[in-house]
C-alpha cells in the first residue's frame, strides 16, 4: 500500500496551514493542481529514486505512490488536463495518473554525442501539447533546448536556440508560452509561438530568471535576481507582459529569498522562499505587483507552490525527516 502523511492543523497567525511529512520520500521539488480537489508533487527519496504524492486539496493529506522510478530524480510537474500530469527528469519524461500516483517513463531524449540532455522544467499550454526545457551538450558547449511532448508523454519534436540554456516556462494561452532564454550576451524573456521561437526581450544585465508563471492570458511575472549579489538572492520579481513577454520593471522583495512561484488570480501571484538573513521558509503574495509582508512556514525549504482553489494553496518541500506538505 502506498505509504499516507496525516496532516495536523495549526493555528498559528497568518495563512492557515496544514503541515505533513511523507513517509518513504526525501523532498519534493514541484507541484501542479490539475484540478480543484487534487495536486500532485514529485520529487526523490532518499537514493534519488523519482517519487510522486498525490495531495488532496480539501484536506492536504498526502498520499506517496509506493513505486518509483530508478535513478530518475523528478525535477519538474506539469498537468495537461485532469486525469494525467507529465513530469521530467534530466534525461526522461514520465506520465503519473493524477488517480493514484503512478509513474511511467515516456520518452528519453537522445543526447548528443558526448554530451548529456538535462530538461529542468516543463508547462502544458493545452490538453494535447506539453513543452519541457532545458538544455544538451557540454559544459563548455550547451545548447538552449525545447522538447514538445504529446499529452501521454510521447516526444514530438525537438529546437534548440542560440542560447545555452532555457531553465523558465509558462504559458498564458493555448499557442504562446513564455521562456527564460539564457543567451552568452545575458538573458531574455522569449516568445515560443506553437513551439517555435519568437521574438525575444533582453533582460537588465545581469538579471536571472528562476521561474515563470501566468495566470491564463491576464497575468505574468517573473521571479528573479541580480546575478552580482552576494549572496546571490532571488528577491525580485518582474511583471511580463502575457501577449508579447516584454519584462516590466523589477519589483524588490526585500528580506526574501524566492524558490517558487504561481499566480492564482489575474491581479495575484504567491511566492515559495525563505525569509533573509535568517532563511525561514515562508511564502510572499504579490498583490497588483505590490510584495506583501513573508509568512514564515514550517520546514526546512520549501521548492514548489501550486493552488487548487484561490483558497487552496500547497507549497512543497522538505524538513529533516523527509518531504513535507505544507497549506499556505
Amino acid at each position: 500500500m502506498p505509504a499516507v502523511a496525516s496532516a495536523a492543523a495549526s493555528a498559528a497567525p497568518g495563512p492557515a496551514r496544514i503541515t505533513g511529512s511523507v513517509t518513504g520520500v526525501n523532498s519534493l521539488s514541484s507541484v501542479k493542481c490539475p484540478t480543484a480537489t487534487a495536486c500532485v508533487a514529485v520529487g526523490v527519496d532518499s537514493n534519488l529514486n523519482g517519487k510522486s504524492v498525490i495531495i488532496t486539496a480539501a484536506t492536504g493529506a498526502a498520499k506517496a505512490w509506493a513505486g518509483k522510478l530508478t535513478n530518475e530524480a523528478m525535477n519538474a510537474v506539469a498537468c495537461p488536463d485532469a486525469t494525467t500530469c507529465l513530469a521530467v527528469a534530466d534525461d526522461a519524461v514520465a506520465t503519473v495518473a493524477v488517480s493514484t500516483g503512478a509513474m511511467t517513463v515516456t520518452a528519453k531524449p537522445t543526447p548528443p554525442a558526448g554530451g548529456i540532455v538535462a530538461m529542468e522544467t516543463l508547462a502544458c499550454p493545452s490538453a494535447t501539447t506539453c513543452y519541457a526545457v532545458g538544455f544538451e551538450g557540454t559544459e563548455a558547449n550547451s545548447k538552449a533546448t525545447v522538447f514538445a511532448l504529446s499529452a501521454a508523454g510521447k516526444l514530438l519534436a525537438k529546437r534548440t536556440s542560440k542560447g545555452t540554456g532555457v531553465g523558465a516556462i509558462a504559458c498564458p494561452s493555448s499557442t504562446l508560452c513564455l521562456i527564460d532564454d539564457n543567451l552568452p550576451t545575458g538573458e531574455g524573456i522569449e516568445q515560443l509561438n506553437n513551439g517555435h521561437f519568437g521574438t525575444l526581450h533582453k533582460l537588465p544585465a545581469n538579471t536571472f530568471v528562476q521561474s515563470i508563471a501566468c495566470f491564463k492570458a491576464s497575468l505574468c511575472y517573473a521571479l528573479g535576481g541580480n546575478g552580482t549579489g552576494s549572496p546571490e538572492l532571488t528577491d525580485e520579481s518582474f511583471p511580463l507582459n502575457p501577449a508579447t513577454g516584454a519584462p516590466g520593471a523589477a519589483i524588490a522583495l526585500s528580506n526574501f529569498d524566492g524558490t517558487g512561484l504561481t499566480c492564482i488570480s489575474a491581479s495575484e501571484c504567491r511566492i515559495a522562499g525563505f525569509i533573509t538573513p535568517a532563511f525561514t521558509p515562508a511564502v510572499l503574495n504579490v498583490t497588483s505587483g505590490q510584495p506583501g509582508t513573508p509568512a514564515s512556514e514550517p520546514g526546512s525549504s520549501l521548492d514548489g507552490i501550486a493552488c487548487a482553489t484561490t483558497a487552496l494553496c500547497y507549497a512543497v518541500g522538505q524538513n529533516s525527516s523527509g518531504a513535507i506538505v505544507d497549506k499556505v
